[in-house]
């Protein structure tokens, strides 16, 4: 029974036209000065509750109906994984856009589109972010390769891989995984067969599949190995664009394959502690049709790699040899980054954005909101190197006037090495807490999202774009146990709800502190699973 309120005492004449009743009987005043004959009153007791059985009979039949419909399109989808690669329908299994995420439908599956497809289309919507100003420098320029040109199997198998690995990591499906690796290896075939013509090595397609092959191996990265190859691949690259010439930077294309490149020698230059090519730098400087923010972006990779030349003369990061000379060097280094840094065009300025009321998504009390990610990277690029620069002043600083310190350089100023270690600390905090509130605006973050709606999921190329920057800043040994662990849960989300499966080795990596950049030399004991030999290197697709 439920209850209705309580009903009107007057007549059914009065009810209708909406006239006072004054509920005389055996009819109204109303009824009797209007000529009309009154139908009495209804008793009211009866009208106070209503038997709604049948009603809610009903609805429980839809609603269990309803969901037994979506427990049937769940199970199909949930199958997937199990199923062959073939079997899988790419409407259902792709990550949705920040905007659909809120009006999405249950999807039927369809088995008319072929793996290859259903992988290409994964990897675009995920790893390409398409449009002329939103993502400069990342390979976004492959939408216009496949718009404006056939596509040959070689960049067609590269780029399928990929997104088979995108698809096995996101089910965690080996057996997807496997369709991956044949196509991978059909890439490298087709490749190497191109390689034996000078004309065929030159063509804009053979240096992207190179390249995307790169990104496979990292993304795929369980062992030294994988590193090695990825290594490998992006030499080769490097050659073939030298052997392509500098007229290739003319065309937007050819700009922006070059950009990409950059990215990833500049990566392995930082990991590898080693110097940057040539080709690099002077290409870098000779371009001259750069917007301002891209010229600022190039200006954060000569800084890059005036830091990597640094560590490139060093032994190690523990070279006290020539401490003077190393302090000097990472101090100018890392004053031209504070001058880039007020100094930066205004089409890099962001907002920094104060929370109404604290969220888990937020470390602190404030996030910044950036133009677009390309924006969001170029700052966290310069903030996970300058990073590195001010601990190497940092390590270098406290070895000299712990063991030299009678050295002129902490005596030619008053008070040196006090005021150059507390520049230091607050540089890399700062830092650290910048990097930080970039975490909201990669993932997505609403402050005025209704909660009780599903979160909307960020594609996977934010994830991606983020982790070393973030990993970095949770490593350094200056930051709280309160943000090394924000940062692991932070990572944690990604590999769980992104799937990225690669930031899961990266929390744990934090928890335990230990420092995956470095790949350990000796043998790992035959009884115990490293977390570094199951992660690939973040640093990957970040330096722009």
């Amino acid at each position: 029974m439920v209850y209705c309120g309580k009903p009107s005492k007057a007549c059914g004449e009065c009810r209708l036209r909406r006239t006072r009743c004054d509920y005389k009987r055996p009819s109204c005043t109303q009824c009797l000065r209007a000529g009309r004959t009154c139908n009495g009153y209804r008793d009211t007791n009866d009208l106070m509750f209503r038997d709604e059985s049948q009603g809610l009979s009903d609805k429980h039949r839809r609603s269990n109906e309803a969901q037994a419909q979506v427990k049937a399109e769940r199970s199909r989808a949930i199958d997937i994984p199990s199923t062959s690669v073939s079997e899988i329908d790419f409407a259902v299994i792709a990550l949705p856009q920040p905007e659909q995420s809120q009006n999405l439908s249950p999807l039927s599956l369809s088995l008319a589109t072929s793996a290859e497809d259903q992988a290409t289309c994964f990897f675009f919507q995920n790893y390409v972010l398409g449009g002329r100003d939103f993502f400069k420098g990342h390979i976004d320029y492959l939408s216009d390769i496949y718009s404006s040109e056939e596509v040959g199997s070689g960049l067609a198998d590269s780029v399928a891989s990929l997104g088979m690995v995108g698809l096995a990591n996101f089910w965690k499906a080996p057996n997807i995984m496997s369709n991956a690796v044949i196509k991978y290896n059909s890439a490298m075939r087709t490749v190497s067969s191109q390689l034996r013509d000078v004309e065929q090595a030159k063509s804009d397609q053979t240096l992207i599949s190179i390249l995307l092959m790169g990104l496979y191996e990292t993304n795929t990265c369980n062992s030294r190995q994988s590193m090695e190859a990825w290594k490998k691949h992006i030499t080769g690259a490097t050659a073939l664009m030298q052997l392509r010439g500098k007229q290739a930077l003319r065309t937007p294309l050819g700009y922006h394959m070059f950009i990409h490149l950059r990215a990833q020698v500049l990566t392995i230059c930082i990991q590898r502690h080693a110097p940057i090519p040539r080709i690099i730098t002077e290409w870098s400087n000779e371009i001259d049709f750069e917007t301002p923010e891209q010229a600022a972006a190039t200006a954060l990779v000569n800084l890059a790699s005036r830091y990597c030349d640094l560590r490139s003369s060093m032994s190690s990061f523990q070279d006290y040899s020539d401490s003077e000379r190393i302090i000097t060097t990472a101090c100018a280094i890392d004053n031209d980054y504070d001058l880039w840094a007020k100094t930066c065009p205004y089409q890099l300025i962001y907002q920094t954005m104060t929370l109404k009321e604290r969220s888990e998504e937020v470390f602190s009390d404030h996030y910044h909101v950036y133009p677009n990610l390309w924006v969001a990277t170029v700052w966290n690029n310069y903030r996970a190197v300058r990073l590195l620069v001010n601990e190497l002043i940092l390590d270098q600083m406290c070895h000299l006037y712990l063991n030299s310190p009678e050295s002129a350089l902490l005596w030619n100023d008053v008070c040196f090495f006090e005021n150059q270690v507390l520049a230091s600390n607050t540089t890399l905090l700062q830092l650290c807490h910048d990097i930080c509130a970039t975490v909201p605006f990669y993932l997505g973050f609403d402050p005025n999202a209704d909660k009780r709606m599903p979160r909307a999921i960020p594609k996977a190329v934010s994830g991606n774009m983020l982790l070393w920057s973030l990993y970095t800043a949770g490593y350094t040994d200056l930051v709280s146990d309160m943000m090394r662990n924000w940062v692991a849960g932070r990572l944690r989300w990604i590999s769980d709800v992104i799937g990225i499966r690669q930031a899961a080795p990266l929390a744990f990596s934090l928890r335990r502190k230990q420092d995956i950049l470095k790949w350990q030399n000796e043998k790992e004991d035959d009884d115990v699973c490293s977390p570094i030999l199951n992660v690939e290197s973040p640093a990957i697709e970040t330096m722009v």
